[in-house]
């Protein structure tokens, strides 16, 4: 550590210091500090890998964060359910200062049971960082966070003795894939949106998105945070997120999709359904655009998602906007259909409210919600975790949400990439199957999987 990094931590510790004595009327106390810019992801990895860390970065460009440590979890031991889980975290953030934010996600379904993967991810998990690196501009911002009843200054300083100001020099090199098992596999796939097809075929429902689970072998074990950053050349215009909630076990991605971002009563949200590859070069690329939007198939599937969010949104809003026509959001390896809806809450409608008529929109559950679930519940041979549930931030007054879609989970030596499809009237089973190789194509080729 040079002289620099030695004075900016004295600092931090220093002004940590001051405000344990002093104390303040908020239950979260936060101390800042800018440093050097420093790149927040691999500050990350240069930190102690047995601590809880946290990746999130927005589509947006204007809001990237990495965390380490705890100073508060909020989980459903801790509470009685999704109910109090909001509102507990704004209780602990009343007064705060305005950066404090609690990251984490919740399972894609609280009723379905949980496989042994996905043990230490629990129903819900939202932890307020002890330590956080956010980057902006020229500098970045360097905080420690705690909660006035449960830290003492002997730990926080013990705590920061263990920080690592700098970042991570080490190159992104994983071990080898040695192997590849997708659940369900072809026949299952086949029969699975087959029977589905039925279904839609007797009026039964309009859509349902059943998913895979792709999980690849290595000779080694697996560093969340390293996949992750071998993702990001081809990330552009999507969310970045990683937790690691313990050593060996971590859940990241990269979707496209909001779920919502609210700021204060002000909500937005998007709906986003229909797909199609780049094309190599602008006229193939115009072309393909131009084949999504006229698409009767990827329309119909686009239009459920925006028809679910719509009357899911209207009941809370007292002013609510939505395109009728969906533009095309073009990403680095694919474009999709998308609509945008912008509200107004209405008094008293939060996050829970929010969350529990939002979750899961069409385009990760299907169309009605009640039925296309039971579907998945019965027709999907794996635990989906927090993969398509909600994943993101929550503060005193905002939150944004990302769909976790373009995800995987690292258990040690293995790593299973998630990928969902929408079938609807007109599916056909083989095009579903490559649509999902398609989807996970940004892993298979960042980190040299089977295909």
């Amino acid at each position: 550590m040079d002289r620099r990094d030695c004075g900016l931590l004295k600092e931090l510790r220093e002004r940590v210091a001051r405000e344990c004595v002093q104390g303040g009327p908020s239950v979260t106390a936060r101390v800042e500090t800018v440093i050097p810019c420093t790149d927040p992801l691999a500050w990350l990895r240069a930190q102690d890998g047995a601590a809880a860390r946290v990746y999130w970065a927005d589509r947006d460009g204007a809001h990237e964060v990495a965390g380490v440590g705890a100073a508060d979890l909020v989980t459903p031991a801790d509470t009685d359910g999704i109910d109090l889980l909001f509102g507990q975290v704004r209780r602990r953030l009343e007064g705060a200062a305005p950066g404090a934010r609690y990251f984490g996600g919740l399972r894609f379904s609280g009723k379905a049971p949980v496989d042994a993967a996905w043990r230490e991810f629990g129903g819900y998990g939202f932890v307020l960082p002890r330590f956080e690196l956010s980057r902006g501009g020229s500098d970045s911002v360097l905080a420690c966070q705690w909660l006035r009843s449960a830290a003492t200054v002997g730990a926080l300083m013990a705590d920061l003795d263990a920080l690592v100001l700098g970042g991570s020099e080490n190159g992104c090199v994983h071990p080898t894939a040695t192997g590849r098992r997708d659940l369900p596999g072809r026949t299952g796939w086949d029969a699975a949106v087959t029977e589905t097809l039925d279904l839609v075929s007797r009026g039964d429902l309009d859509k349902v998105v059943l998913a895979r689970k792709s999980t690849f072998g290595f000779a080694d074990c697996l560093d969340p945070l390293a996949c992750l950053q071998a993702l990001l050349p081809e990330t552009e215009r999507c969310y970045r997120f990683c937790f690691v909630p313990v050593a060996g076990r971590g859940f990241l991605g990269a979707p496209p999709e909001r779920l919502y971002r609210r700021e204060g009563r002000r909500v937005l949200c998007d709906a986003m359904a229909g797909t199609r590859t780049r094309g190599d070069g602008e006229s193939l690329d115009r072309q393909l655009e131009r084949d999504l939007m006229g698409s009767e198939k990827e329309r119909r599937e686009q239009d459920y998602v925006v028809r679910g969010i719509r009357e899911s949104l209207a009941p809370l809003c007292s002013v609510l906007h939505a395109g009728t026509d969906p533009s095309v959001m073009k990403l680095h390896n694919w474009q999709h259909l998308m609509s945008r809806f912008e509200g107004v809450l209405r008094e008293g409608v939060g996050d829970t409210e929010l969350l529990k008529a939002l979750h899961p929109t069409p385009a990760v559950g299907g169309y009605p919600t009640g039925r296309a679930l039971r579907e998945i519940e019965k027709r999907e041979p794996f635990d989906r975790g927090w993969y398509a549930g909600p994943v993101g931030w929550v503060g005193y007054d905002g939150a944004e949400f990302a769909v976790a879609i373009r995800s995987a989970l690292v258990e040690g030596s293995t790593l299973s990439v998630f990928a969902g499809a929408g079938i609807v009237a007109g599916s056909v089973p083989e095009d579903e199957w490559a649509e999902l190789d398609y989807k996970i194509r940004h892993f298979t080729q960042a980190l040299n999987l089977p295909r």
